[in-house]
């Protein structure tokens, strides 16, 4: 096979170059498809020792296990369809938007829903000039079960095969942490990478948060607008006092004992916040709360 200098090509000659070569590779991959048709119609695969038309082009044919079930779908619709040859060469349709559509009609086909020919030429119609992505979206308003839901499937003792569905959030969160990778000099991030970069900084962001509440909590100090019992502070290493801002909040409940004018304890065994002592305690003007700490208990107290 002749083989060109690309870098000696100029702009307009490298540009009408892959043009022909794009077109060359449709034609050869409808020539692989007739060959593939033939050798299943000889039941060749099984005369060389392999069961299966799938085993044949994996093993023999050296393709990998999505190429070769790719080749072999749009194979076998061929048969039905011839006309789609003819859409594979122009490139309105590619092979892996029909290998998405061949999965469709199983699925369907095991739900006993038939599809006639005129059907499936409808359908197709519809995911001409699409990516496999927007083909599916098209047969996933037909059939939603029809496409893989959450799985993990081991490869090997280090790597596993993660399948989820993603919806539109999900996919805008993607797009949006694959151009900051790309501002920062990765030029094409897998989708391991930008969850792996996403889930660091989710993971760190949380953490960072847990050690300022921490430090707030040894302290003594207890944050405005505090949401849990945790941020409001287990105090330790002798902090006897720690001031509560009116407006702090405790979504765990809490057994507090307030003190009245007269020196009387009344309690309530399930105040839910700072908010709930002030109501509870009624006085003409509002009461500064604290918490008194200690080893094993914890009271709020009017100052």
């Amino acid at each position: 096979m002749k083989t060109i200098d690309v870098k000696k090509l100029s702009n307009s000659e490298l540009l009408e170059q892959t043009e022909k070569a794009v077109l060359v590779e449709r034609e050869s991959t409808n020539l692989v498809l007739d060959h593939l048709r033939e050798i299943q119609s000889r039941r060749l695969y099984a005369r060389l020792g392999f069961s299966s038309m799938f085993e044949y082009c994996t093993q023999h044919l050296k393709y990998c296990n999505s190429s070769a079930q790719l080749r072999i779908d749009a194979m076998r619709l061929s048969l039905e369809l011839p006309e789609i040859k003819e859409s594979l060469e122009k490139g309105d349709l590619s092979l892996s938007v029909i290998g998405s559509f061949q999965k469709f009609v199983r699925h369907e086909n095991q739900r006993k829903k038939k599809y006639s020919r005129e059907e499936k030429q409808e359908l197709l119609k519809q995911v001409e000039n699409k990516s496999r992505v927007e083909a599916e979206k098209v047969f996933a308003e037909i059939a939603p079960e029809a496409f893989p839901k959450e799985k993990i499937r081991v490869l090997n003792g280090t790597q596993s095969e993660l399948r989820l569905v993603a919806d539109e959030e999900l996919m805008e969160l993607i797009a949006e942490m694959k151009a900051k990778l790309q501002q920062k000099g990765n030029t094409d991030p897998s989708y391991a990478e930008i969850i792996k970069c996403g889930l660091r900084k989710a993971l760190k962001k949380e953490k960072n948060r847990a050690l300022s509440t921490q430090a707030s909590a040894e302290n003594g100090f207890a944050r405005a607008g505090a949401t849990s019992s945790e941020e409001v502070g287990s105090a330790k290493n002798g902090v006897s006092k720690a001031f509560v801002r009116p407006n702090s909040t405790s979504s765990a409940e809490v057994k507090v004992g307030v003190k009245n004018a007269a020196g009387k304890t009344f309690a309530r065994s399930s105040f839910t916040s700072a908010a709930a002592v002030k109501a509870s305690y009624k006085q003409p003007r509002t009461p500064r709360v604290y918490i008194s700490v200690s080893e094993k208990k914890t009271a709020f107290h009017r100052a």
